[in-house]
């Protein structure tokens, strides 16, 4: 089981039930005749896709900016720290 990384966020791959359920979706749709049912639902997936993006990207923005507060606020204590007890190595 191969496991990707972004951000450092371990991306795991779909379970092989939630595989074959998309399977078997796509085996439905191409079995359908039905050309206007399928147009609509290929709008809705788009419009939905739309959404899922912008949800997906704010979560991102999120979370780039809670990790550079957390970077921030490390780089401030290890500024506190004393220079002359940093020189002379006094914990």
């Amino acid at each position: 089981m191969k496991i990707n990384k972004f951000l450092n966020i371990e991306v795991e791959p779909a379970p092989l039930e939630m595989k074959l359920d998309v399977e078997m979706r796509c085996r439905e749709i191409m079995a359908s005749d039905d050309v206007i049912d399928i147009k609509r639902y290929c709008t809705h997936l788009v419009r939905h896709k739309l959404e899922q993006d912008m949800f997906l990207a704010s979560m991102l923005g999120r979370l780039v900016e809670l990790e550079a507060n957390l970077v921030a606020t490390q780089i401030r204590k290890e500024k506190k720290t004393n220079p002359i007890k940093k020189f002379f190595r006094i914990p």
